[in-house]
């Protein structure tokens, strides 16, 4: 069955390489058969100044090319120090990257509940220290980003090697302390949490919050970002998951070793996403 025969499909993209010219990227995509580009806002090469000074090419290369675009943070912003200097100064940043989404017509924007800086967490003072300072962050930041019309999201992120923060209690902290604050799953993050029981607890939790996904695959230890099928990854069983809470949006095949095994991925996964059922 063709994309085009299957109104149900999600819609799929790809993230551009932050040491890739963005409008470049977006016409691969496109030649890919992919729906829309989400958009790396992060150096070296895309920047929000860079951004910025690219933002007619970049909007023309997403209109010639019929594609939309989702935006996407590097994930060791620095949200909850402790440093406030520090903190405020990600904050003026992140207010730049949501700034450059707007005029860039990016309506989701997400950031990532990250902490594994130092000994954070390793204390009770710290882990609250930090989950304060996050939430006061995201809660700043989403009051902003409604002004200039962009949805933040919050995206899951692996708890390896023992990290005390990446976990679903802490997560969920955060998300009910800013309800408006929209959900990224990150499937290959939430297995390495906990299998797919983890995909499953993330869903059942926020599953009504839920605005995007990222998919790729390991083996259940580290953050591979591999095709799927190459790891332990239950493909079948997320779609289930993502299908009972009627999840039709965007999925982004966040494959790390070539375009070609994302492609391989997309194919794979909409073939499986027409036979199963609800």
């Amino acid at each position: 069955m063709s994309r085009d025969q299957s109104r149900s499909l999600p819609k799929f993209g790809l993230l551009t390489s932050p040491i890739e010219s963005v409008p470049d990227e977006i016409v691969r995509f496109h030649r890919l058969g992919f729906d829309y580009a989400e958009i790396g806002i992060e150096e070296p090469n895309a920047t929000p100044q860079i951004l910025m000074r690219q933002k007619d090419e970049i909007l023309s290369s997403l209109s010639l090319n019929d594609m939309f675009a989702i935006g996407h943070t590097a994930y060791w912003v620095g949200f909850g120090s402790s440093h406030e200097k520090v903190r405020r100064g990600w904050i003026e940043e992140a207010g730049d990257m949501i700034h450059a989404a707007s005029k860039l017509k990016i309506e989701l924007l997400n950031f990532h509940f990250y902490g594994r800086h130092g000994m954070i967490g390793r204390t009770g003072q710290s882990k609250n220290t930090f989950l304060r300072n996050f939430t006061d962050a995201m809660r700043e930041l989403t009051q902003f980003a409604a002004t200039q019309k962009v949805n933040l999201m919050l995206e899951n992120a692996p708890p390896e090697n023992g990290a005390p923060l990446e976990s679903i209690e802490c997560f969920s902290y955060v998300m009910k302390s800013v309800p408006t604050l929209s959900f990224h799953l990150d499937v290959g993050h939430a297995f390495i949490e906990n299998r797919i029981k983890g995909v499953r607890d993330y869903i059942d939790a926020f599953g009504d919050r839920l605005a995007h996904v990222h998919m790729h695959d390991n083996h259940g230890k580290q953050d591979e970002h591999l095709p799927l099928g190459k790891g332990k990854i239950d493909v079948r069983e997320v779609i289930r998951l993502l299908k009972e809470v009627n999840y039709d949006r965007a999925i982004t095949f966040e494959v790390f070793s070539s375009h070609l095994d994302a492609v391989r991925s997309m194919r794979s996964f909409s073939k499986q996403w027409n036979k199963v059922g609800k």
